[in-house]
């Protein structure tokens, strides 16, 4: 073999790898909410799971119908949770009921669009998507609701 298919076949095997990476960590945390979850609670229908990208960076991603990003699930080690709450820019206001703490981003008068929470050896960020400035992909109870569903599964 020469050195250029010895090195495209180096580098199929490492994409593979890497893939096989990204997918273990998503189907890891694939128990904790589902496409059926989400339908239930936005009364949406058409919800489809999505992978890790540049715009859909958690590692759970889930898109509307029309593809766009509705929502991203991003599974932290519980102490990330101590940083994300001291962030100015970050927190708005606390929410009751949310695993063991939990609160609601970004601060300011933008409309929320992140709810984040800590619940045993995790943190979660649950993010939706600033429409236009003035509302979100998801309202913030929304995002509450799921937030328990998956504290509730933890």
């Amino acid at each position: 073999m020469n050195i250029r298919k010895i090195s495209i076949l180096a580098a199929l095997l490492f994409l593979t790898a890497l893939g096989a990476l990204v997918l273990a960590g998503s189907f890891q945390y694939a128990k904790f909410l589902t496409v059926a979850d989400i339908e239930k609670v936005t009364g949406l229908k058409g919800v489809n799971s999505m992978p890790k990208s540049a715009d859909a960076d958690g590692d759970l991603n889930f898109s509307r119908q029309d593809g766009k990003l509705l929502l991203s699930a991003t599974f932290l080690p519980a102490n990330a949770y101590v940083g994300y709450k001291s962030s100015k820019e970050g927190f708005k206001s606390a929410v009751p009921g949310v695993g063991e703490e939990a609160f609601i981003g970004p601060a300011g008068n933008s409309p929320s669009y992140i709810l984040v929470f800590r619940k045993g050896e995790y943190a979660v960020l649950l993010n939706t998507e600033p429409e236009n400035g003035t509302t979100t992909r998801l309202p913030i109870e929304h995002l509450i609701a799921l937030g328990k569903i998956i504290a509730s599964r933890m």
